[in-house]
């Protein structure tokens, strides 16, 4: 029941990097940025631009979407995109192969969806250590649609990911103990997971508040390591660019 490691923070901002949605990989270098820096650094470039041809239509200073950390071009096209990620893979860069991993699962940028290609990378970035596909890969076992089910190796890859700083697996421990009915080990597993930002481990504590399983200063606590939690992964931007993803739901 260690504390997860602290989560890494965005090479610009240097706040806590959000988990999710919230995160762009750079295939370029193998750097992660927030979504909110990777936004604002556009936005920026192309106000910029558009100044410069409001005064000369024919600018050649016009600026270029580059990587802010290794200013490497951005990709004109997918299939460049692709070229960079493979180059990643061919390094066991773990964050490139999960990178390949969700766009074989979901079939984007030009890339046939594939499941079981899916499962394969996940595995080699699981066998490196990457906590997030050791959760991924717990998942497969425990649904049964890529792989048969395999309760022991489900269990063996959640704890392994949980223990590694995986939220979602810290997470499901607790889920996983409160269906068994031992609430004592549930709460425990998601104090940990809301001391990390998880807002879903914070309610299910509540839950065992409101049932008497959990003390009011426990509860207190959580709610405090949560707050701060948040506070470190919070700023305008961010704000700004999770509002937007809304807008566009």
């Amino acid at each position: 029941f260690a504390p997860i490691p602290p989560r890494p923070e965005c090479p610009i901002c240097m706040l806590t990097l959000p988990e999710g949605e919230g995160v762009t990989y750079m295939a370029c270098c193998g750097n992660t940025i927030c979504k909110a820096c990777e936004c604002e650094m556009s936005r920026t470039i192309e106000e910029t631009n558009k100044a410069r041809t409001a005064k000369d239509p024919h600018s050649p200073c016009l600026m270029k979407v580059t990587c802010p950390l290794c200013r490497t071009i951005f990709p004109e096209n997918d299939e460049a995109y692709l070229a960079q990620l493979r180059d990643r893979m061919e390094r066991n860069d773990t964050d490139a192969l999960c990178a390949m991993a969700r766009l074989y699962s979901y079939g984007q940028l030009g890339v046939q969806k594939d499941e079981n290609k899916a499962f394969e990378l996940y595995s080699r970035a699981a066998e490196l250590g990457h906590s997030s596909a050791q959760h991924q890969v717990a998942l497969s076992y425990f649904l049964g649609e890529v792989v048969e089910k395999d309760k022991e190796k489900f269990w063996r890859y959640l704890v392994v990911s949980a223990k590694g700083g995986s939220v979602c697996s810290r997470f499901l421990l607790g889920a996983v103990e409160s269906n068994k009915g031992n609430h004592f080990l549930a709460y425990k597993h998601w104090r940990i997971s809301t001391a990390a930002g998880c807002g879903e481990s914070l309610r299910l504590i509540k839950r065992e508040f409101d049932g008497g399983r959990v003390t009011e200063d426990e509860y207190d606590a959580a709610r405090r390591d949560h707050q701060k939690a948040r506070d470190e992964m919070q700023s305008n931007e961010r704000d700004d660019y999770f509002a937007s993803l809304r807008e566009m739901k």
